[in-house]
């Protein structure tokens, strides 16, 4: 394989990434990865890591990024390890690995040399500041993340980074500035055919709406993610989604709608080793359990989110949830029943 042939198999595999053609883009990792020009194997590999995170196989990113990693020290290009340690950061991040991940960014920012790399970093050190409830935190990352993306060509970072900055917002309860960033968020994803970050961005849209207790907007926002989610293969994204309805079908009080996909959520997510989407949708279960006038399985699945929760160290959480499960009251046949009140 020539160089002109390594660059346009990098090009196809990077656009068909971008429009969430997985099973495309891997295909031309893999042959990039079978190169026998290192250079060419190392970014074929990081690339299948990516990929292979994308898609929730977080095990397999891992060993893709090892191996990716060994080349690329080998190579001495510090640019592209810094690339590849971003993404294992990403990987603990969604395990809930939080002192590896904050290892592996600090790594990271510390190689990283073009300005477009660095912006990443700092999407995903916001990121870990948000999983340990520094919403204030996440959003000063956030900003400077997005201030030097605009002065590049890398729209999609852009995207990623508004996106999370639209979610600071609404941690911080800042409703019309999370509107306006996902706005913006959307139409540069919808001009790029980025489906991944449509998808993101529309399921946030969602939860917005339902804070608003516009559940019908709320729900077709939800639903429009999940499919999106689908054609890409992103079972992450899907469980999110499934999580996100369960609140929007329980807010309704429809749990007979909400419970099954509350349980679908928690099965992916304990199978994909998604600790913080797992917690939130067993406390949401719990909460229609609880509605339901079931404490003795409301019991049951706020206790497990607890447990995923003190896994994080997730102390905000865990308060709410040994609070909630105080607040259960045995079920009375006169229907008098204690409804769990999420914060």
């Amino acid at each position: 394989m020539n160089a002109n042939e390594s660059d346009t198999l990098l090009a196809e595999g990077d656009e068909a990434e971008q429009h969430g053609d997985l099973a495309a883009a891997t295909t031309a990792y893999r042959r990039l990865s079978s190169s026998a020009d290192p250079c060419t194997v190392a970014q074929g590999l990081f690339r299948l890591g990516r990929v292979a995170w994308r898609q929730g196989r977080l095990d397999d990113a891992l060993e893709l990024y090892e191996r990716a990693r060994a080349a690329a020290l080998e190579l001495g290009d510090d640019d592209l390890r810094a690339a590849i340690e971003n993404g294992v950061g990403s990987v603990f991040c969604q395990r809930g690995i939080f002192t590896q991940a904050r290892a592996s960014f600090a790594v990271a920012s510390e190689l990283a040399r073009s300005p477009a790399l660095r912006g990443r970093i700092q999407i995903n050190i916001g990121a870990l500041a948000m999983l340990h409830d520094d919403a204030e935190v996440a959003l000063e990352s956030y900003a400077r993340a997005v201030e030097i993306l605009e002065s590049t060509p890398d729209d999609e970072a852009l995207t990623l980074a508004l996106h999370n900055v639209a979610l600071a917002h609404v941690e911080l309860e800042s409703w019309d500035e999370a509107e306006t960033a996902l706005a913006r968020c959307l139409e540069i994803a919808g001009r790029r055919g980025d489906r991944s970050v449509m998808a993101s961005a529309m399921l946030n849209q969602a939860e917005l709406r339902c804070e608003g207790e516009h559940y019908a907007e709320a729900l077709e926002r939800s639903e429009r993610s999940f499919a999106l989610f689908g054609d890409l293969q992103d079972e992450a994204g899907r469980a999110a989604a499934l999580r996100v309805q369960g609140e929007i079908y329980r807010k309704m009080h429809q749990l007979e709608e909400a419970e099954p996909r509350l349980k679908e959520a928690i099965r992916i997510a304990g199978r994909l080793q998604l600790l913080t989407l797992e917690a939130e949708a067993a406390r949401e279960l719990g909460m229609v359990k609880a509605g339901r006038g079931d404490v003795t399985s409301a019991t049951k699945w706020l206790r497990r989110a607890l447990a995923r929760f003190s896994l994080m160290s997730a102390d905000d959480q865990m308060h709410a949830i040994e609070e909630q499960l105080a607040a259960l009251k045995p079920w009375r046949p006169s229907g008098e029943q204690t409804t769990v009140k999420k914060r």
